[in-house]
């Protein structure tokens, strides 16, 4: 069975995908924080979660990487900016991609979310690679 051709895409984290996950990471400060308060017996741990959200939700967008990165197939391997490794599909809906790169084992995973809109006319071809098996010694 043939590989999938190399394919190379800039992946940047859109808007909807920072939001998302400033999101999440808020509501679990908030309701941590709520927890501990309200078991502790302290008061206002209402004020005390809402304070926690807030600065939950500001500190996870300013720590969210924004920059561009390059995905990349060279149609043996995976590389993420220069780091090599294998890639799971973790969500696929049709247009958008979650991924997940584990790397060699001293580096950690790295995420990537990926759509149809940003990944343009490599949009095919990155599914295509994605979901193809790897290259095989008795292939050769």
């Amino acid at each position: 069975m043939r590989t999938a051709p190399p394919v190379r895409v800039a992946v940047a984290p859109g808007g909807a995908w920072r939001l998302v996950v400033t999101g999440l990471v808020a509501l679990c400060i908030g309701a941590c924080t709520a927890w501990v308060f309200g078991h502790a017996g302290l008061p206002h741990a209402y004020w005390a979660a809402a304070a926690a959200f807030a600065l939950g939700a500001a500190a996870a967008w300013r720590l969210q990487p924004s920059r561009e990165v390059v995905l990349a197939w060279d149609g043996s391997q995976w590389s993420l900016d220069s780091g090599n490794g294998r890639l799971r599909v973790m969500v696929d809906l049709g247009a958008w991609m979650l991924l997940c790169l584990d790397p060699a084992p001293a580096r950690a995973r790295a995420w990537v979310a990926v759509g149809a809109a940003r990944a343009g006319p490599s949009w095919h071809a990155l599914r295509a690679a994605v979901y193809s098996r790897g290259p095989n010694k008795s292939d050769e």
